[in-house]
């Protein structure tokens, strides 16, 4: 269940590297510590998620692979910028 100020982004049907860019932009005008639901069918995004976060301070909180296939991730912004 999402909070109030929590969000979700749909970016499938998007590949490498739009998801990661349309994730940058939608977390950087949360505010910290607000999370942030991505989903992705594209195949590099737990790869790219996972060095995302670790390069931007964002926590990754999970990140699961659904049928289809669907990666549905949950991140909480940090005080970093992008």
């Amino acid at each position: 269940m999402s909070a109030p100020g929590d969000s979700t982004l749909d970016t499938r049907g998007l590949l490498c590297p739009r998801p990661i860019i349309d994730l940058a932009e939608r977390i950087d005008a949360m505010a910290p510590g607000k999370e942030l639901t991505v989903l992705s069918d594209d195949p590099a995004f737990g790869i790219d998620l996972r060095a995302w976060c670790a390069g931007t301070g964002h926590e990754l909180l999970s990140l699961e692979l659904e049928p289809g296939p669907l990666y549905r991730a949950r991140i909480r912004r940090g005080t970093a910028r992008g």
